[in-house]
């Protein structure tokens, strides 16, 4: 019955920052500015419904870690999910601010800095339409909480906090053709 309850809890959650996002990115030039014109209406909402699947996608590998993941196991299900969640991947990271932390675990640019502010402030998503290094990208944030028990077993530094407690955000970056 708790694990239905959190699972009510993370659906929702999930089903917020889609439906807040959806149509609220705003447009910024953050690369160099080799006249490349900005995308059209018709490939940001390609580029916003790929960072939808995408995140539905990495939702689900998560929320099986935590199914599978138990107090025996707990190296096994750090290491599984550090491949998904691996520095290896350009499209999508986790950021935050609790310890520990990978140099690639920290903001890395404006849009993840204020992204990262907004989800630590009351779980706000973020998303905008950016250059960067000549290439046009929907970006988007997802704010995480604890919003599973299972959480605090790899992340110890997590016991006594809640759903309530957001301890970061999902960066996604989808290029847009």
């Amino acid at each position: 019955m708790r694990y239905r309850i959190l699972s009510v809890t993370l659906l929702a959650a999930f089903v917020s920052a889609v439906f807040t996002s959806t149509g609220s990115a705003q447009l910024a030039n953050a690369g160099s500015s080799r006249g490349s014109r900005p995308p059209d209406a018709d490939a940001v909402a390609f580029a916003q419904r790929t960072s939808d699947l995408l995140l539905a996608t990495l939702f689900a590998a998560l929320t099986q870690e935590f199914d599978e993941t138990r107090a025996d196991n707990v190296e096994e299900g750090k290491q599984s999910i550090g491949l998904i969640f691996s520095d290896s991947h350009s499209n999508f990271r986790l950021v935050g601010i609790n310890d520990p932390l990978r140099s690639n675990d920290r903001p890395q640019d404006r849009f993840e800095r204020q992204a990262l502010g907004l989800a630590l402030d009351g779980g706000q998503p973020h998303t905008a339409v950016q250059r960067v290094d000549g290439t046009w990208f929907y970006r988007r944030s997802i704010p995480l909480s604890v919003f599973r028990v299972e959480c605090q077993l790899c992340h110890t530094n997590f016991t006594g906090l809640g759903a309530g407690d957001w301890v970061g955000a999902l960066m996604l970056k989808v290029p847009i053709r």
